[in-house]
């Protein structure tokens, strides 16, 4: 048997007809460029949050709520050792400095209990890995802006409320192997602070005013979500909690027969990644490609010691072994019961 690490077109297949009426629709109408169809009302909606504004990716999304932030040069922002690379590079790119926190041994989240430790801080950026919640009202009383990357997070909530609608905005990603996954890249920032919407929006506008796109009264980018990706966005995320109880299912019963690692208890996890811990990762991985089982790996360095970071380097050694031992499994909508026996017996066996 073989299982690919994700397989897109088990979600496609069905929606193919809708697609091909969407691709018509934008060249029909000529809307190539910009959310024209309501993604934002849409999004904002499904999150709770009051303001939407779309953008180009998720590390733009990153950078603009930084940027809207008008925090001062050099500002310090915490950020975790464990996560993609764009959630300390938006950081750098908007001219502030990442303070990496270490993480916690079998979640990869922040620790709190560090992150607490750390002094001068102008701002947090917690990632919601894996789909697991960071406990966010814990660092909200450090009295400082809190940017939430969801990126992986999209569906997860804590006691009813959506991620990124705690802190001060919420960013996320809509990358084609995301949970929510447009059509190429795309992302959005959420806040339910009006002003803040605008700054975002004018950042992602070039620093254009929103009644004249030619009024430059800031710097800024050129950040906007193509009209097809919202409107595959829009059409996905009437089917994204269907997919999500999925993935949790699956997710459950290889919980139940393989030794995992304790996740965040934090919220509701929406397993965006399955991660396994193991000491001899080379081996892991190769046993189970022989068997036919692809798997990945989230993330095999730890931010803190990629040469891109290298001024801002920190003694990361929780972050470094994890780094060093996490292997992601597949997990995807559309999974079979025998895929699911057929990992658990594939790994219990490595």
């Amino acid at each position: 048997m073989k299982i690919p690490y994700n397989d897109m077109t088990r979600i496609h297949k069905n929606l193919r007809p809708v697609f091909h009426k969407i691709l018509d629709t934008v060249i029909d109408e000529s809307a190539f460029v910009d959310d024209r169809k309501g993604f934002n009302v849409d999004f904002a909606l499904y999150t709770g949050a009051k303001h939407c504004v779309p953008c180009a990716n998720g590390t733009d999304a990153l950078y603009l709520a930084i940027k809207s932030l008008d925090l001062k040069p050099g500002a310090r922002i915490a950020v975790p050792a464990v996560s993609y690379a764009a959630t300390a590079m938006a950081v750098v790119n908007a001219g502030c400095v990442p303070v990496f926190v270490d993480v916690d041994a079998k979640t990869g989240l922040m620790d709190l209990n560090k992150l607490e430790t750390e002094t001068d801080l102008d701002c947090v950026i917690p990632v919601h890995l894996y789909g697991q919640c960071c406990d966010v009202a814990r660092i909200l009383k450090l009295g400082i802006p809190v940017i939430e990357d969801c990126a992986q997070a999209v569906g997860a909530t804590i006691d009813g409320k959506h991620v990124g609608t705690f802190g001060t905005v919420g960013c996320f990603s809509f990358y084609p192997g995301k949970n929510l996954g447009a059509f190429g890249d795309a992302g959005a920032c959420i806040t339910n602070n009006p002003e803040l919407a605008t700054k975002i929006k004018q950042y992602a506008s070039l620093g254009a005013t929103p009644s004249n796109r030619y009024d430059h009264v800031t710097d800024g980018i050129n950040s906007r979500m193509d009209c097809i990706q919202g409107m595959i966005l829009s059409e996905k995320l009437t089917h994204l909690d269907g997919w999500t109880r999925q993935r949790i299912r699956y997710a459950k019963r290889m919980e139940n027969g393989m030794n995992l690692p304790n996740r965040s208890t934090v919220g509701t996890d929406v397993y965006h990644v399955l991660y396994a811990l193991v000491d001899n990762r080379d081996f892991f991985v190769n046993f189970m490609k022989k068997n036919g089982i692809e798997t990945n790996i989230h993330y095999p360095i730890a931010l803190p010691n990629l040469e891109c970071f290298e001024t801002f380097y920190k003694h990361c050694p929780v972050a470094t072994t994890f780094c060093s031992r996490c292997v992601s499994l597949p997990l995807f909508p559309g999974m079979t019961e025998d895929e699911v026996d057929y990992i658990i017996e594939l790994y219990n066996e490595s």
